[in-house]
């Protein structure tokens, strides 16, 4: 009896040790993401480009583009700054997940 209570706990801590390595950062999905983030922008910047052929991006319904551009904060702009937010969001979650959270 002793035999297979001992069987049991091992094997019941192996599925919890399992379990606990599939909670952990997937390397293959974080740049599986970021690939699709890219190929996203690529995207919408190709689109932007061949849309308003050769015109400026701060003159018509595009013109709300000058104000990401303009300095902000030390010399760096809004779209520096989003990308950066978004990438601490990124890497925050990233941690969190790798910590044990959800």
């Amino acid at each position: 009896m002793r035999r297979r209570r001992l069987l049991e706990r091992t094997l019941r801590a192996r599925e919890k040790q399992r379990d606990q390595d599939r909670r952990g950062l997937d390397p293959a999905a974080m740049i599986r993401l970021a690939g699709f983030g890219a190929a996203l922008i690529v995207f919408v910047a190709v689109y932007i480009g061949f849309h308003r052929q050769g015109d400026t991006s701060f003159g018509g319904s595009w013109g709300v583009m000058e104000r990401l551009t303009r300095p902000l904060i030390f010399g760096s702009n809004a779209l520096e700054l989003i990308a950066l937010l978004l990438v601490g969001l990124i890497a925050w979650r990233a941690w969190r997940k790798m910590q044990g959270g959800s």
